[in-house]
């Protein structure tokens, strides 16, 4: 398992940042959320050359327009899944996938903080992001996990 740290390691760029000084101090991103409203070539080109090795991306949405701009490099990008989407049909679409479990409802995270559930979870993803208190307690499955592991304490779950 590697943490990886929200405002240094994993970053997120929209129109607003793009140019963030602040941001494009960062030696060594690990992971960019691509949030652009309105995502183009240009400025996803520029998030590329301002970050040259990142090679890693996150996307929620706009995925065809995404894929069409990264398709011809040799960056990955995983499709994160956002506030209110279907579990079933999200899996079931995307090959690379960030599990955020804070974005889930709180049913859905009662049922995917099971053991069996969760370590199924890890089995099909890279990436996931979850609160501190879940780390706290699912720490032992995730020491042996290769994956990366994003704590973000900003909400528990969503509601729907």
């Amino acid at each position: 398992m590697q943490i990886t740290k929200i405002g240094t390691d994993f970053i997120e760029i929209d129109e607003e940042t793009i140019k963030d000084e602040k941001l494009l101090k960062i030696p060594r991103v690990h992971l960019i959320k691509l949030s652009f409203d309105k995502p183009t070539e240009s400025k996803v080109k520029s998030v590329l050359e301002s970050f040259p090795k990142t090679n890693r991306f996150v996307i929620e949405d706009n995925i065809k327009i995404y894929n069409t701009i990264l398709k011809f490099t040799s960056k990955k990008y995983y499709v994160e899944n956002p506030v209110g989407s279907s579990v079933i049909t999200f899996f079931k679409k995307n090959n690379k996938v960030l599990c955020n479990f804070n974005n889930f409802s709180k049913t859905e995270q009662t049922f995917f903080y099971r053991r069996s559930a969760f370590e199924d979870v890890l089995r099909n993803t890279e990436v996931i992001v979850i609160h501190q208190d879940a780390y706290e307690e699912h720490k032992k499955t995730l020491d042996n996990w290769s994956g990366n592991v994003i704590i973000d304490n900003k909400i528990l779950w969503c509601d729907k």
